[in-house]
């Protein structure tokens, strides 16, 4: 009996047609996690699809679901289901009420007390020995950073084969400088007695820093902390979300978003 878990989120069985091989590929990986399937719909959608059991059975993996709402099925995923990585497939052109717009998305999983992958297509084919994750960048920057980026960093590069490369801003303001390099040592304190090699390497412009990331690097993975919106002002609650930039990217490459909580839960193997 599995302990531990990696969650498949669906609506639908094309969703899980897409997020179903990356929960796969994730629970292998990660010392043979248990794969879970998680459905939610309120009373209403409840009652227009009786059927939502068939295809769920169809999936061919333990699955829950639930009626009430996403947002409070997410939260409890640590703690109700025992996952340590939920994976959902995010589409643009998706219905705004549906799980896999951007905005809904984002909104249903700003409690989520486990990282998210987050994927926009199929897994990559993977043939002999390649590697669908070979590179996974993350950004750092002079602010504090969570140390929950570098053990995210560090299972990608010990459990699944990644390179990681570590992105940072040109910093002139000799101020800045300092204390981004007291982040990069702290890195350095995290990964070396894990034998974990990394490429650290300025990014340009004015954007967002991981969109930055992102654009300049082009990796297979991105992992990402989410807005602290606490920290948001005014003019701020009057935009979208910096993820939303992320979420949107034509590139449609995977991300592994965590959010800037004090509880989060993350493995420990």
């Amino acid at each position: 009996m599995k302990d531990q878990f990696v969650i498949a989120c669906v609506e639908s069985a094309a969703d899980a047609a897409v997020v179903l091989p990356w929960v796969r590929h994730f629970a292998e990986h990660l010392n043979h996690k248990g794969v879970m399937a998680l459905h939610v719909e309120s009373e209403k959608q409840k009652a227009k699809s009786e059927k939502n059991d068939e295809w769920l059975k169809a999936l061919g993996v333990p699955y829950v679901s639930l009626q009430g709402d996403w947002r409070t099925a997410i939260e409890g995923l640590p703690t109700a289901f025992n996952g340590i990585l939920a994976v959902v497939a995010v589409n643009p052109s998706a219905p705004r009420t549906s799980l896999t717009h951007p905005k809904c998305l984002l909104h249903e999983f700003k409690n989520c007390k486990t990282a998210y992958l987050v994927v926009g297509g199929q897994l990559p084919a993977i043939g002999g020995c390649d590697n669908p994750l070979r590179t996974t960048c993350l950004t750092m920057t002079h602010r504090r950073e969570g140390k929950e980026l570098l053990v995210w960093a560090s299972y990608l590069a010990r459990f699944l084969g990644s390179k990681i490369t570590i992105a940072h801003p040109d910093y002139r303001d000799e101020g800045l400088r300092q204390r981004w390099q007291n982040n990069m040592r702290f890195v350095d304190k995290m990964f070396t007695p894990l034998n974990i090699s990394y490429t650290s390497t300025a990014i340009d412009g004015s954007t967002r820093e991981d969109l930055r990331t992102l654009n300049q690097q082009k990796p297979d993975l991105l992992i990402a902390r989410t807005t602290d919106t606490r920290d948001r002002d005014l003019l701020d609650l009057l935009q979208p979300l910096p993820e939303w930039r992320l979420l949107t990217h034509p590139s449609r490459t995977p991300l592994l978003l965590l959010n800037p909580r004090d509880d989060l839960y993350i493995l420990c193997d």
